[in-house]
């Protein structure tokens, strides 16, 4: 009980002592409240960020999604690969008919970078051809209208369907652009359908996020008006379960090393490395920034120790005074002791509302930075038990040499 009166009584000496001293003690502060507000606002981001790209990869496919892409024959097929036709439409109709394990499978007719007209108004942005099965992998959602579907694959259907960032730019006045139409390399495309819009908060769009600017037509019609064959850049294709995705790995390599003649022109990636690359870029972003902030934290532990050591010299006669009439030494420690932890506790809450305020920049700021938290409340938590720890450390010292001063060369001092 007297140890809590002690320390309730130091704490009120160590708030005088900082009220009277205000600048002094603001100075010892700063370190401590640039340093909580760049952990917590630093860690924040960075969450944000990773956030975005992990939901980036859940909205492409997850786990459970494979990618077939274009290779250069081994070696030792070099001098027969012009036989093999290449990734085209007939992989596609070969997966979906002999590989049961194949849940979706698309083909990516990459288009590219493409210029739209509509209303008087030109926007460029992304094209791809897909089946109807895309919209299921990349778990993407309609907000008006339908996706590609079957029928428009049969028939090569002049359709397309867009996404927020050209219904913004080419029908701002429009909450739906389906039933519209939009010119590309002068043909007429009508919009049938019209993506929900990724990462978007209450009044605000996501306008630089790239999936927002993505644009889909019927693969067939990519093939048959634009490049006049039936080649295919990419298949991505999906399996029910984890454990399928060995074997499915297998039947995919057999289905199209038949339909290329033999030859091994192609490869299969799977997300399982993007997932990892993915952990190791948020461990690592983790560590390095908060400990660049740790490092803030730890010279701010230094400057509240100066100015405690300043404080005890400035102090020799008080601490005698204080002895003489039958303080005792560890009465002195507590005193410097709580000071310490007075000035690094209200660093640290000042340095939390700053990061408040440096997240809220951040936010509007950033692309997509809607996705930032203004209260990481783990990134606080740890932000401020950090600084009072090092106020606790740094005011050990100052407090001990306080403590250990003999009263009677206090009382002397001048």
């Amino acid at each position: 009980m007297n140890l809590l009166s002690d320390i309730y009584s130091g704490g009120i000496n160590g708030l005088r002592e900082i009220w009277a001293n205000k600048v002094r003690s603001f100075l010892s502060m700063s370190g401590i409240i640039l340093g909580v507000a760049a952990l917590v606002s630093m860690v924040g981001i960075v969450q944000g960020m990773l956030g975005n790209m992990r939901a980036s990869f859940e909205q492409s496919g997850g786990i459970l999604k494979l990618e077939v892409h274009s290779a250069e024959a081994p070696e030792a097929q070099q001098h027969i690969a012009g036989i093999s036709p290449g990734m085209t439409w007939r992989d596609i109709i070969a997966v979906q008919n002999a590989i049961p394990l194949a849940v979706y499978t698309t083909p990516i007719v990459d288009m590219r970078y493409e210029r739209f007209i509509a209303q008087g108004r030109r926007e460029g942005a992304i094209l791809h051809g897909v089946s109807p099965d895309y919209i299921n992998i990349g778990s993407r959602e309609m907000e008006y209208g339908r996706f590609v579907a079957d029928m428009d694959i049969e028939l090569k259907s002049p359709v397309i369907i867009i996404g927020s960032h050209l219904r913004d730019e080419l029908f701002p006045s429009l909450d739906s652009a389906v039933g519209q139409q939009l010119r590309l390399r002068n043909q007429v495309y009508t919009i049938v359908g019209q993506l929900a819009e990724i990462n978007s908060m209450p009044g605000q769009r996501s306008r630089f996020n790239w999936e927002n600017r993505m644009n889909y037509i019927p693969a067939t019609t990519a093939m048959s008006r634009y490049n006049g064959n039936d080649v295919v850049n990419e298949i991505h294709i999906t399996a029910d379960r984890v454990e399928d995705l060995p074997d499915l790995i297998e039947q995919i390599e057999n289905t199209l090393t038949r339909t290329h003649r033999g030859i091994n022109d192609f490869e299969i990636r799977t997300q399982e490395e993007r997932l990892l690359e993915l952990k190791k870029l948020e461990n690592s972003f983790t560590f390095s920034l908060g400990g660049i902030a740790g490092i803030s934290l730890l010279v701010g532990g230094i400057g509240i120790m100066n100015v405690m050591l300043a404080s005890v010299s400035e102090r020799i006669r008080e601490i005698g005074v204080r002895k003489a009439i039958g303080a005792r030494s560890h009465d002195i420690f507590i005193q410097f002791l709580s000071e310490a932890i007075v000035i690094s506790v209200l660093g640290g809450l000042v340095g939390l509302v700053a990061s408040v305020g440096l997240l809220s920049v951040a936010r509007n700021l950033i692309p997509a930075g809607e996705s930032i938290s203004l209260v990481p409340v783990s990134a606080m938590f740890y932000g401020f038990l950090f600084s009072s720890t090092i106020g606790l450390l740094s005011g050990i010292y100052p407090a001990l040499r306080a403590a250990r001063l003999d009263p009677i060369d206090a009382l002397r001092y001048e």
